[in-house]
């Protein structure tokens, strides 16, 4: 997340920008109103070589956005092979090299992985506070306008956090795939490492903190999505309710499900949309004769 007006990611595919750029929702709605965006970003790594003797480290990051303002001044002004080391974003030098590929992608994993929780951490908090703030504005609001203001609101912040939710959700589970099959390499058949349990454990902190943030969005979605459902399927629910009655116990009960729906469908559309019942059916039958 940074604040002010959108960077556009200047690398395109298909003319489009590589990483999408959006701004976060309920700016209307919230006391400071500041632009906010958030932005795409992804971090692939690779150690690739025949041993641990000789090896070769691949590694990409998305900074177009600002994340690492340093960057090019991480090696510059120094000799080759010095410098601070741009994989784990300017926190350790080059010299002394980590000559061990285990070590160093724990390194690289702890600190990128930081990095995100960090990024997360500021996003979540700041988008909560904004939908706390847009759901004591809607507590009382029953109904909708005739514009479906809350309707379409409502939809973008659940997309919104169904977005960070799957992105956390994928974090979390490669590193579960991760610790499950292979953290031996780093434990069982490392013993003579004495350092990298600590760093493990720091990685298993930031999970957890993302994991919470995970929750807290679940939490809110939940909320949000009762609420939506409350202005865009309220006959429904209310023959549902109506149908699942104990003593309710009707002879053709779908004919009367739709017999209860259908008249209520048409009242809810009539309030909603602000029109009286004869515009409703003269606007039916000019659809019926055009249908013929």
């Amino acid at each position: 997340m940074r604040r002010g007006p959108p960077i556009r990611d200047h690398r395109n595919i298909r003319q489009k920008p590589l990483r999408t750029t959006e701004p976060l929702p309920l700016r209307e709605w919230s006391t400071d109103e500041e632009e906010l965006h958030f932005y795409e970003a992804q971090t692939s790594s690779l150690s690739l070589g025949p041993d641990e003797w000789f090896w070769t480290e691949y590694f990409l990051v998305d900074t177009y956005f600002g994340s690492e303002q340093k960057l090019h001044e991480y090696i510059a002004n120094y000799p080759s092979g010095d410098g601070f080391d741009p994989p784990l974003g300017g926190r350790g030098t080059m010299n002394p090299p980590c000559f061990d590929p285990r070590e160093y992608w724990l390194f690289k994993v702890d600190r990128r992985v930081h990095q995100v929780t960090v990024e997360y951490t500021s996003l979540i908090e700041t988008f909560n506070k904004r939908m706390e703030e847009y759901a004591r504005h809607i507590r009382q609001v029953f109904q909708d306008d005739p514009s479906r203001t809350h309707t379409e609101t409502l939809s973008n912040v659940i997309e919104t956090v169904q977005i960070f939710v799957d992105c956390i959700s994928a974090i979390i589970d490669a590193w579960d795939t991760f610790y499950r099959n292979q953290i031996s390499f780093f434990t069982t058949f490392a013993r003579d490492k004495p350092t990298w349990p600590r760093i493990i454990d720091s990685i298993i902190r930031s999970m957890a903190e993302l994991d919470r943030l995970r929750k807290l969005l679940l939490t809110k979605r939940d909320r949000f999505r009762f609420k939506f459902d409350s202005y865009v399927a309220f006959p429904l629910l209310f023959t549902t309710a109506l149908f699942g009655m104990e003593f309710l116990k009707p002879r053709y009960p779908w004919i009367f499900f739709f017999a209860v729906l259908l008249p209520t469908s048409l009242a809810n559309y009539v309030i909603a949309s602000d029109r009286s019942l004869s515009h409703v059916f003269r606007d039916s039958q000019r659809w019926l004769q055009a249908r013929h």
